[in-house]
């Protein structure tokens, strides 16, 4: 049993939300690209830093899944904590922002193939997520 476990998972959780809001701001800059009709070299690096940045959200997930766990087992418990509303806080603010990346995907997926939404681009694009 982990003593300072809202103290770690606030913590995991604050580092997980800052990571999906540098990818919210990249995929910001790649959409306004997209628009501008830059060089594809910048959106290659572009997509590139956001595949970097989902696999650091990737294995700050990983790190933490016993914090996560152990919390989920003892959220009646952890109710008492004064930081349990900050999590939650925290929580709801990362799942707002995952819908919107998605929401960001999907935008870029139209984007590059307006007409025919060609499987192989679509594909290329979700892996990235």
């Amino acid at each position: 049993m982990t003593s300072n476990l809202p103290e770690l998972l606030r913590d995991s959780l604050n580092s997980q939300l800052s990571i999906y809001k540098r990818i919210h701001t990249l995929q910001s800059d790649l959409l306004r690209d997209l628009n501008s009709e830059n060089e594809l070299n910048k959106i290659n690096d572009l997509l590139t830093l956001k595949s970097s940045l989902l696999d650091s959200v990737t294995a700050e997930m990983s790190r933490n899944a016993p914090f996560v766990d152990e919390w989920i087992q003892r959220k009646e418990e952890m109710q008492s904590s004064p930081l349990y509303g900050e999590i939650e806080l925290i929580i709801s603010e990362m799942e707002k922002l995952v819908l919107e990346l998605r929401s960001q995907d999907e935008a870029m997926v139209q984007r590059f193939d307006p007409q025919s939404q060609s499987k192989n681009r679509i594909d290329a694009l979700r892996a990235l997520r």
